[in-house]
C-alpha cells in the first residue's frame, strides 16, 4: 500500500495539470499557464462568467455552511488523518474534501468510467463551447441539490453527449480547482493481480483489467501538505455487472480494499444499494473495517448500528427516502428520530436526495 509523503520535494510537480482544471473550470490562469490565450476566446470567457454564476452559490452560501457544521460536529473525525474511503462516490470530491479537509488520501468508487485528460488544443480547433456546454449541463444536480444522478452520468460522462467528456475526470479536477485545491499531478494507473494500484506505464494490461485515476494535490491554505486522491471505475456489487466482475470474483478488487488502511467512510446519495443482499460483500468490509461512518439514509440500513457496537449520532430529521427509493423506509430510524432514543443534532443545510434544508438527514456512527 502506497504511502504518501508529507516532503513537497519528493512528488514531481507537473504544473500543466493544475493549468488545465482552471481552464475547464472557467477560473482565471495563473500567470505562464498555456491556456492564457484561450482564456481570450469568447468562448471560454462566456463560460468562466457563467460557471462563476453556477458557483456562486455554492461557494459564498452552501460549503460554508458545511464547513461551519463539520468544524463543531465532524472535528473528532477529520483531525485522524489518515484515508477517507467513498465508496458509490461518482466524481464527488466536492463532498469529500468540504467534510475531510484533513485526511492524506482520499479513495472514490463509482461506475462511472475514469476518463481521459482533454486535450484542449483539439477541442478548441473544431468545438470549445460546446464542450464548457457539457461540462455545465453535468454538474447541474450536484451544484443544486448536492448529488449526481446516476442515469445522468450515464450520459454526461461517457462521452454520449460531448465525446471529449469521457468520465469522472474533468469533473473531479474542476472540483478540486474551484473549492482552492492545486493539484500536482496525475497519473493513470491499473490495479494488478495483487490488489495494488501500479502505474499503467510499468504494467500490462489485461481485457478486464480494472483501471484508477490518481490525482496528487493540496489545499490552498496548507501549501506544506500532500494529499492523493485515488478514483476507481469498479463494479462493487457481489457479483458480476454489466460484464464487470464483482468482489466474489475479483480477488485483486476485494483485496485492495480490504488492504486499505481506512478509518473513517462517506456515504451520500448511495441509491439504497447497501440494503440488498448482493451488495453484502462491500457492506460487510466496511462494518468491519471502519471505526467512524458518515452517511444519509442511502447508505446503509440503520439496524447495522443498533447492535450495541456503535455510538450513534443523528442530524436533522428523517423524511424518508424519496419516491423513487419510496420502499426502502426505515420505521427503526423514524422511531429512533421521534422518541430521541439518540443524541439528535441539527442539520443547517439540505444534503442527498432530500436535499431541501429541513428534510434531510445524516448519521455519524462510531465503533466502540
Amino acid at each position: 500500500e502506497e504511502k504518501t509523503s508529507k516532503k513537497p520535494s519528493d512528488i514531481k510537480i507537473e504544473r500543466k495539470f493544475n493549468d488545465l482544471a482552471r481552464f475547464i473550470a472557467g477560473m482565471q490562469p495563473e500567470e505562464g499557464s498555456v491556456y492564457e490565450e484561450l482564456s481570450k476566446r469568447k468562448e471560454w470567457v462566456n463560460y468562466a462568467k457563467n460557471a462563476d454564476k453556477q458557483w456562486n452559490d455554492v461557494i459564498n452560501i452552501k460549503r460554508p455552511k458545511l464547513i461551519k457544521w463539520r468544524e463543531t460536529e465532524l472535528e473528532k473525525i477529520t483531525k485522524q488523518g489518515g484515508t477517507l474511503f467513498y465508496p458509490f462516490s461518482g466524481p464527488d470530491f466536492l463532498h469529500a474534501g468540504t467534510f475531510f479537509p484533513e485526511v492524506d488520501n482520499i479513495v472514490m468508487i463509482g461506475l462511472e468510467p475514469i476518463g481521459t485528460l482533454p486535450d484542449i488544443d483539439k477541442i478548441a480547433k473544431t468545438n470549445l463551447g460546446g464542450y464548457f456546454n457539457g461540462l455545465q449541463r453535468s454538474l447541474v444536480t450536484i451544484l443544486q441539490y448536492s448529488f449526481f444522478k446516476t442515469i445522468d452520468m450515464n450520459v454526461d460522462l461517457t462521452g454520449r453527449v460531448v465525446s471529449s467528456i469521457d468520465g469522472t475526470l474533468p469533473v473531479i479536477m474542476l472540483f478540486m480547482a474551484r473549492t482552492n485545491h492545486k493539484i500536482l499531478n496525475y497519473e493513470k494507473m491499473a490495479l494488478n493481480k495483487e490488489g495494488e494500484l501500479v502505474a499503467i506505464t510499468d504494467f500490462k494490461a489485461e481485457k478486464n483489467t480494472y483501471y484508477a485515476t490518481k490525482i496528487e494535490f493540496q489545499r490552498g491554505d496548507k501549501p506544506e501538505e500532500r494529499k492523493t486522491l485515488y478514483y476507481l471505475s469498479v463494479n462493487l456489487s457481489n457479483d458480476i455487472y454489466e460484464g464487470k466482475g464483482g468482489l466474489n470474483q475479483r480477488k485483486d478488487l476485494k483485496t485492495f480494499i480490504e488492504k486499505l488502511d481506512f478509518k473513517t467512510v462517506y456515504l451520500k446519495s448511495a441509491s439504497y444499494l447497501m440494503y440488498k443482499p448482493y451488495f453484502s460483500v462491500i457492506k460487510n468490509i466496511i462494518l468491519d473495517k471502519t471505526k467512524y461512518l458518515v452517511q444519509d439514509d442511502s447508505g446503509m440500513a440503520f439496524n447495522n448500528f443498533t447492535n450495541g457496537k456503535w455510538d450513534v449520532t443523528l442530524f436533522g430529521t428523517y423524511a424518508g427516502p424519496i419516491s423513487l427509493f419510496a420502499n426502502y423506509w426505515q420505521n427503526d430510524m423514524n422511531t429512533a428520530y421521534k422518541q430521541k432514543k439518540y443524541t439528535i443534532r441539527p442539520l443547517p443545510f439540505g444534503i442527498g436526495y432530500q436535499f431541501r434544508e429541513g428534510s434531510s438527514n445524516l448519521i455519524m456512527v462510531e465503533k466502540k
